[in-house]
């Protein structure tokens, strides 16, 4: 039996961030070798500033014989999507194929159902090898495939970065607050994300608010997240289109994408490249110490795919999204 305990992400000591680290680096390194290992203080950053929109954090870890094997990360987003909990559940690799990570899921499940959960997905999951047989030997579909895109901001041709607003819009920038007199707009403007292709994943598109907006700005200031926003503005005023590039305290040398959105009736006029570009060129301006950016795609997606490769992105590798419902994943 394993010892499955609530990991206090504000009161944790030292020892104990160093065998969670320790952990979560053994697997990095095995699962994806081809992309940077953590740090030990992204590791601690990315759990005490963690993704806002995800809603709450819940991280049991688990030991055997005092040992660290195992950890489950749950995140329980909401604004529509309360039946929803995205699930992550990692194994220490010289410890795999012993049955801890079915042991960690049958602890999950009914904790999950108190919180009124129904779907249970897992996010940029590596569909290769033992994890991809566990995936499918408890029932889990794939539903939706994703590509991650990395630029390498040292080797890159800045000249990519060169493009012409398309005429009868202007570029508006800013950080961490959206100003007063476009908050409404630019809320509204969000809501197209749900166009963009997430195949048959049960995570809705929130219904973006004023409210919601100013709730996640606040976050962002709270957990230190340096937010900038570029949207592209029509003749009229309206916000035809955004896109958003951060920068984590989990490491402040690589910039994390967040959504990049053009409104149907804007399409095919090179927003989403202009916007983009321009962006790129404000936050490396006179930053020398950032060495990356991230950003996380749609296969299906392969019109912004292609905007990125014009960038400068390279895509480095594809996840998987899986996902099942709740129900049967009780303990007997």
């Amino acid at each position: 039996m394993l010892d499955v305990r609530l990991f206090d992400v504000a009161g944790a000591g030292e020892a104990e961030w160093d065998d969670y680290h320790e952990m979560r680096l053994a697997a990095y390194r095995s699962d994806f070798p081809e992309l940077p290992a953590p740090t030990r203080a992204a590791t601690i950053s990315g759990l005490r500033a963690p993704q806002v929109q995800l809603g709450e954090l819940l991280l049991w870890t688990a030991y055997r014989d005092g040992r660290l094997v195992g950890r489950v990360h749950v995140s329980l987003p909401v604004d529509g999507n309360d039946h929803l909990a995205a699930l992550d559940i990692a194994v220490h690799p010289e410890l795999r194929r012993q049955g801890i990570g079915t042991e960690l899921l049958k602890f999950v499940a009914p904790l999950l159902g108190e919180r009124g959960r129904t779907v249970v997905e897992g996010w940029n999951v590596n569909l290769d090898g033992d994890s991809g047989k566990w995936i499918r030997r408890h029932g889990f579909r794939l539903v939706h495939s994703t590509m991650l895109q990395i630029m390498e901001l040292g080797g890159v041709d800045r000249a990519r970065w060169e493009v012409d607003v398309p005429e009868g819009y202007r570029l508006v920038r800013w950080t961490g607050h959206a100003p007063d007199d476009l908050v409404e707009a630019f809320a509204a403007a969000r809501r197209a994300i749900g166009d963009a292709p997430t195949g048959e994943s049960a995570l809705t598109a929130p219904d973006w608010t004023v409210e919601r907006v100013r709730r996640i700005e606040a976050d962002h200031h709270e957990h230190g997240i340096e937010h900038r926003t570029v949207v592209a503005v029509d003749a009229r005023g309206e916000v035809a289109g955004l896109t958003e590039l951060e920068a984590r305290p989990s490491d402040r040398r690589r910039l994390m994408q967040g959504d990049t959105v053009v409104l149907g009736a804007h399409r095919g006029r090179g927003l989403g490249l202009a916007m983009k570009a321009d962006m790129l060129r404000w936050f490396t301006a006179g930053r020398d110490d950032l060495k990356q950016v991230w950003t996380s795609t749609g296969v299906a997606n392969t019109h912004m795919a292609d905007v990125n490769h014009r960038l400068g992105f390279a895509t480095v590798r594809r996840f998987g999204v899986v996902s099942r419902e709740l129900a049967g994943l009780q303990p007997l």
